[in-house]
């Protein structure tokens, strides 16, 4: 049975120390870090690095088989479809459909476990614990990393990561392609290519990020060298989107009562709103945490019950070109570009990088700001 050994927070022991204490140690069991609603798990084995799990959207097998430009929305669509159906793992789709190889698929879940953990190197608060002789689930892919691999690149990445947000101080910044040429061995990578593609002079980095299905780190990478090389330029160094107003002069204990209220009257996404401004103030709150996931809950249950209808279609009631003129948030854009009035709301949340419950809200304020209806499947072939 795994039985809990270390506890605390990144503020008292940080990752690199984690990892040394696993590592020298030859410990055998399950980190997990938890921040905010999310939640990562570096597995070990006799001290080396055996796998990772995440349950941030952007983190998932389809989202990186995106990324690499390995397969479509439509093709990543067609294999949820079937998943559904079949409840058979989304890699075995995959090559089942033709798509991939099983040795893609395996290079790129251990892409998956390699960039779960680095990533963990950017988080500046969590809490952890470390589950003795916990191992990973039966269908985790195993890999095989040693503790000072991990702790060099990890490093590496948190260096860079300050020195690019001096270039790229906020996700509000616009880009624009440079009279300089991309090179033809960087034009040659799909990865950098796609990144590249997507500077159009009207994109936030917020937007590209999105539109890139990767991770901010990655998508800032490409970016920052190529903007130091001059390939590209900032357009717009927009000022941050503005602060959100502070939540009322109350203690956060009074804020959880005052969500817990609405959630049992029925607006969660009230509650929703009164907590995430909370916890800007409140700091570490393991007891928010947990009612904001309970928030989240209810707000998605009761979308697809009342207002969003899984299988209803989405259709635009203004043309696209339109809508570019209005206010939508880059989540909001990137939900309005995927309207091609047969997929399913569904669908869309499927092949999308956001999270179920931040793509729900979205879809919920284009639909009250009269950009969308939802209309019957039936309706659509009438």
């Amino acid at each position: 049975m795994p039985s809990t050994g270390l506890t605390g927070s990144l503020k008292t022991m940080t990752l690199p120390d984690l990892l040394q204490w696993a590592g020298s140690g030859r410990k055998t069991g399950t980190l997990s870090l938890k921040a905010g609603t999310l939640n990562k798990k570096i597995y070990f084995q006799g001290g080396a690095i055996i796998g990772s799990s995440s349950d941030d959207t952007r983190e998932f097998l389809g989202q990186f088989m995106l990324s690499e430009g390995i397969i479509t929305e439509q093709q990543l669509k067609d294999a949820f479809d079937l998943q559904a159906q079949t409840k058979v793992m989304l890699g075995r789709i995959l090559v089942k459909k033709g798509l991939v190889s099983e040795a893609k698929v395996s290079e790129v879940l251990r892409l998956k476990a390699e960039e779960t953990i680095y990533s963990l190197f950017l988080w500046l608060e969590a809490d952890f614990e470390f589950l003795e002789n916990e191992l990973p689930p039966g269908d985790q892919v195993l890999v095989t990393i040693k503790v000072e691999d991990v702790l060099m690149e990890g490093l590496r990445r948190y260096d860079t990561s300050k020195k690019i947000r001096q270039v790229l101080p906020h996700n509000g910044v616009v880009l624009r392609r440079a009279r300089k040429p991309l090179p033809a061995d960087i034009a040659a990578k799909k990865f950098p290519r796609r990144i590249y593609d997507l500077v159009d002079g009207r994109r936030t980095l917020a937007e590209v990020i999105l539109e890139a299905h990767a991770s901010e780190y990655n998508v800032c990478q490409v970016l920052f060298v190529m903007v130091q090389k001059g390939y590209l330029g900032i357009f717009e160094a927009a000022s941050e989107a503005p602060a959100a107003a502070r939540p009322p002069a109350d203690t956060p204990q009074a804020l959880m009562e005052a969500a817990k209220e609405l959630i049992k009257s029925g607006d969660s996404e009230g509650a929703l709103m009164i907590l995430e401004k909370a916890r800007k103030s409140a700091g570490k709150n393991p007891e928010m945490n947990a009612l904001i996931q309970v928030a989240e809950e209810h707000f998605i249950d009761k979308a697809y019950r009342h207002y969003l209808p899984p299988k209803k279609i989405p259709v635009l009631k203004k043309p696209l070109e339109t809508l570019m003129s209005q206010d939508l948030s880059p989540e909001e854009g990137f939900l309005v570009s995927r309207v091609n009035g047969s997929w399913d709301l569904r669908s869309i949340i499927s092949i999308s990088p956001l999270r179920e419950v931040d793509a729900l809200r979205a879809f919920k304020k284009l639909r009250e700001r009269g950009i969308l209806d939802l209309i019957d499947a039936q309706a659509k072939t009438a």
